[in-house]
């Protein structure tokens, strides 16, 4: 069979409609990546292919790559589907099945030797075109049907008129329009088909057996699949991924005894100490108590304060029923922290949070058609920031508590198919939380965008107040460290810095030992505590250098609880943490991180950044080249001749031709240096003349050397008077030369 035969290039192309039909299914939901990596293998598989099936005289070898690549086609979408799941990027089964299908139609099309097989791709082919169009919800997907079918039946009708022209091949001729009339005949019956049952079926439905994507899935597909699971468009039951669901508001939810954020911070670092004396109370009628009282154990009224005295705890309590014991699910950057109570006022005991209770309202703007709820600060420096804009993906598990743990300097949030501006609100402090209710529900996924800070901004507007009221209050031990680790320091991002880094290096985190702080005294004393105390001593002396800081309770995203295969980070109870934030003039914080065995933000700085510390880290071995640099560029004259001098003392062996010519290189390159370069278009001849005419001697030997030259090149390789020609190389340093320069200008 002809490998460009044209019942071979339509089964091709029908075999590539058939693979263009699954393409809408999968392009929109998976990982762009990986897909468009998958097309592209396949498309040079194919090339590959017909390349080499296509050359003449094929040998053992041709042949084997022929098959090799045509093997590779239609298991392009089966090796993509591994190695996307084993890199975290799963692709649903049941697509990667259905695109098997197409790139068979297009390896059999390939290989086909005879009718019957190319037949078999046309089967497949159209098989896979009708099923596509059958499960997609797109009101045009009919499209690709319709296409095909044309093209079927302009195969089935050129192969009828093609066999009659095998028998009466003077009277039929092959080509490539056959009968048009017959094929508008038939795009009018099937455009009048498709209008005549447009609008009569009903949507598709999804199977409920598992094969084609639903909105249980299985461990395997859900978080690839296309309705519901991976999407987060509908509220379903599915356990692994963090986008597989949307806002979910029912009592099923709704009640639950899951533990506090409080409760969690009191299994890790123990319950705060009791106060031994108290002052004198009355005692107030049940008729009188207010009834927000009831809810003072809640942890939207219970985060008032926070004690940095606590009992060691003797154990840790676990949930029990359940198989995970994740608070929240992270699909985001891990190594950060994600914040849900912050406290700015220290009294030497407690942690106080003064911030005004009322909660504001958040500002919605619609972007790609979803609402986003920004807040009103953030928003205005959203534009202007020049840090990266980073959106991650929380997915509340078993946190009781009405506030969402956010990443620092989140500017907005946004909930699928949730547009009621009053399901949101921030607090003074600057929390995300959703008012009105005891608890975000759970399983509700929660898209964060937060912005990025440099280096270059921290520096440009950290906020310093030399006047701290609270500065009397410190403990003579916190004003002692202070002092040593920032005497040598002026800017107050690098005495940060130090106070930071000295905490981390010089001191031992130990949350929960025998020998572990509970006190801050005690912490400062043994350097060795739990990270609230790290938190505690780090925004203190903030405070004493002027910066103002506060205390931020959450949760720790750990690097190592990435489950690569679900998509994201688990959150787990033991995952609380404490740590400082400091305060930028424009209002914004930023946290710092003093606890070890805890990543610290990270800041980026700019490259005008880098090259001015590059400069101060190395300006004496810098001023010391610079000045080599000098003295080498000023004395090249001398040590440029001396190179030249010594170079053609070693370019005896040449031959005269060759050692004739390097000779006029040597002058011409030292009469550069003393500022006498030859003219473009003047022959050396000339230009030698008139260098050496103030010289009787040198203008002699500069004519042997001409005579010599035009000899050796133009005439008798042999010349009796080369050798006494090249001595104008010596006659002619650069001092020579600029002498006689000067003389020639006399």
């Amino acid at each position: 069979m002809p490998i460009w035969s044209r019942r071979r290039v339509e089964t091709i192309l029908l075999a590539a409609l058939a693979i263009a039909s699954v393409i809408p299914l999968r392009y929109f939901v998976e990982s762009r990546g990986w897909f468009l990596g998958e097309i592209a293998v396949l498309c040079t598989a194919f090339v590959v292919a017909e390349f080499a099936k296509s050359t003449t005289g094929q040998s053992k070898r041709v042949k084997q790559a022929t098959a090799l690549a045509t093997l590779l086609v239609w298991m392009s979408p089966i090796l993509f589907a591994l190695f996307a799941r084993a890199f975290g990027s799963p692709i649903a089964l049941e697509m990667s099945a259905l695109t098997t299908f197409g790139a068979i139609s297009l390896a059999v099309a390939v290989a086909a030797t005879t009718q019957r097989t190319q037949s078999l791709s046309l089967v497949i082919s159209g098989f896979l075109v009708l099923f596509s169009a059958s499960i997609s919800d797109s009101p045009h997907a009919v499209v690709l049907p319709i296409v095909w079918m044309l093209g079927c039946i302009w195969h089935l009708i050129a192969n009828h008129w093609e066999r009659l022209g095998l028998a009466m091949p003077d009277s039929v001729e092959r080509n490539w329009t056959l009968r048009p009339s017959l094929l508008i005949v038939t795009v009018a019956v099937l455009a009048g088909g498709a209008y005549t049952v447009k609008d009569r079926a009903t949507s598709s439905e999804r199977f409920a057996n598992g094969f084609m994507p639903t909105s249980g899935g299985s461990g395997w597909s859900d978080p690839a699949a296309r309705s519901g699971v991976g999407t987060g468009d509908a509220a379903i039951a599915a356990k692994d991924h963090a986008e597989s669901f949307g806002a979910v508001d029912s009592d099923i939810f709704l009640e639950s005894t899951e533990s506090t954020l409080f409760d969690m911070a009191n299994d890790m670092l123990g319950d705060p100490k009791k106060k031994t004396k108290w002052e004198r109370r009355q005692a107030m009628g049940n008729d009188n108590t207010i009834s927000m009282h009831e809810q003072a154990s809640k942890s939207e009224q219970g985060g008032g304060t926070f004690s940095i005295e606590r009992i060691p705890p003797k154990k840790h309590r676990h949930f029990e029923n359940t198989k995970d014991a994740s608070v929240v699910q992270w699909d985001g950057p891990t190594g950060i922290r994600l914040a849900l109570h912050r406290y700015d006022q220290f009294n030497g005991k407690d942690w106080i949070q003064s911030a005004n209770p009322k909660t504001d309202s958040l500002t919605r703007i619609d972007l790609d058609g979803a609402p986003w709820f920004f807040d009103p600060m953030m928003r205005n420096t959203l534009n202007d920031s020049s840090g990266a804009i980073s959106v991650g993906l929380l997915k509340v598990i078993r946190l009781d508590s009405q506030r969402l743990p956010v990443p620092m300097l989140t500017a907005g949030i946004h909930i699928k198919e949730l547009d009621r501006q009053d399901f949101f609100g921030i607090a003074e402090d600057g929390s995300f939380l959703m008012p009105g209710r005891e608890k975000v529900p759970p399983l509700t996924v929660v898209h964060v965008a937060s912005v990025g800070l440099t280096e270059d901004q921290i520096r440009e507007t950290l906020r310093v107040d030399p006047a701290d009221d609270e500065k009397g209050d410190r403990k003579d031990l916190l004003n002692q460290y202070v002092y040593h680790w920032t005497k040598d320091l002026d800017a107050p991002y690098e005495k940060l810095q130090s106070i930071v880094a000295q905490l981390r290096t010089k001191f031992t985190f130990d949350r929960a030992g025998q020998s572990a702080a509970t006190t801050l005294d005690e912490f400062l004393r043994s350097r060795r505590g739990g990270d609230h105390l790290f938190a505690t001593t780090a925004a203190l002396m903030a405070r004493e250098i002027g910066l103002s800081s506060r205390l931020v309770t959450g949760f720790y995203v750990r690097p190592d609880s990435l489950d690569r295969m679900a998509g994201h980070a688990s959150v787990l109870p033991q995952d609380v943490h404490v740590w400082a934030e400091v305060r930028l003039r424009d209002g914004r914080w930023f946290e710092i991180e003093p606890t070890p065995s805890y990543e610290q933000p990270r800041y980026q700085p700019s490259w005008r950044l880098l090259a001015r510390r590059f400069l101060v880290a190395h300006r004496t071995s810098m001023a010391g080249g610079l000045l080599g640099l000098s003295v080498v560029f000023f004395t090249r004259s001398l040590w440029i001749d001396w190179l030249l001098t010594v170079v053609w003392k070693l370019a005896r062996w040449l031959r005269p031709r060759r050692r004739i010519c390097f000779a006029i290189r040597i002058i011409e390159t030292r009469a550069t240096i003393a500022g006498y370069r030859r003219p473009a278009g003047q022959s050396q001849r000339v230009w030698l003349e008139k260098l050496t005419a103030a010289d009787p001697r040198r203008a002699e030997a500069a004519q042997r050397f001409a005579d010599a030259a035009d000899a050796l090149i133009f005439g008798d390789s042999q010349v009796q008077s080369y050798r006494g020609a090249t001595e104008l190389v010596d006659l002619l340093p650069v001092r020579t030369i600029t002498a006689l320069t000067k003389e020639a200008r006399l």
